[in-house]
């Protein structure tokens, strides 16, 4: 198993924030739908002298409420799915052997730039930039486009959205990782790969620019991919260790 460094994620803090949104604004929706429905019982039973504005306002407010519920139970969706896609990746990654490290959500600081990770994997032969996405459907583009396509089939309809271009992503985070090890002198190959976690989704992707960019969708074609990919540089463990410490800052 590999030795694993977890460093506090982002979008769990993200996804907390969301439900927490989400359970606000639902709180409020029911408080505000309540005291309406109140105040136009008690207008309609001649036991107040509430002009019907009242409880009119206060359905307004609750609709203006539910619709923020409705946003922010979409924004929780799209989180939470990221934080179980890279929950199953970390799983997977464990199973390398033990002479790797897996750092869980790393941040470059590099040029001026941040960039926060999912996961970087070091190895004796090289270094490892993963990117995590938890698609499900038919995902169909290119390398070089800047927006892919998600297509999903429901049972009596499809749905169809444009996602941003991960390969570009993914590619940048390895051209900054290797501008780092420029600046600080270690000689590691980096290696980028873009890992769509549901294998159900089916990916039509062509490669037309070129990125060098590892894209996978399968557990075992990424554990292999990891293992038996090697790089121009041996990776000493005086190296390994500088790195690590790098990312634990």
């Amino acid at each position: 198993m590999a030795k694993t460094v977890r460093i506090k994620s982002e979008l769990k803090t993200n996804k907390n924030k969301a439900f927490w949104n989400m359970a606000f604004a639902l709180f409020f929706t029911l408080l505000f739908a309540s005291i309406g429905v109140v105040m136009l019982f008690a207008i309609l039973l001649q036991k107040s002298d509430l002009h019907i504005a009242f409880p009119s306002m206060f359905f307004g407010i609750a609709f203006i409420l539910l619709a923020l519920f409705m946003i922010a139970k979409h924004n929780y969706g799209i989180l939470n799915a990221g934080v179980k896609g890279e929950q199953q990746t970390y799983e997977i990654l464990k199973q390398l052997p033990k002479d790797f490290t897996v750092i869980t959500n790393p941040v470059i600081h590099n040029r001026g730039s941040v960039n926060e990770l999912d996961f970087v994997v070091i190895g004796t032969n090289g270094v490892y930039v993963v990117e995590t996405k938890n698609y499900r459907g038919i995902i169909t583009g290119s390398t070089s486009s800047q927006n892919w396509k998600q297509i999903k089939h429901g049972k009596n309809k499809t749905y169809e959205k444009e996602v941003k271009n991960p390969a570009k992503q993914v590619y940048r985070q390895g051209r900054r990782m290797n501008e780092m090890f420029m600046d600080f002198g270690i000689s590691a190959d980096v290696f980028p790969i873009l890992y769509f976690v549901d294998d159900r989704s089916q990916l039509k992707i062509t490669d037309d620019a070129e990125l060098n960019v590892a894209i996978i969708n399968s557990d075992s074609d990424l554990l292999d991919f990891i293992v038996n990919t090697k790089g121009k540089h041996i990776v000493e463990s005086s190296e390994r260790s500088e790195i690590i410490r790098f990312f634990k800052k």
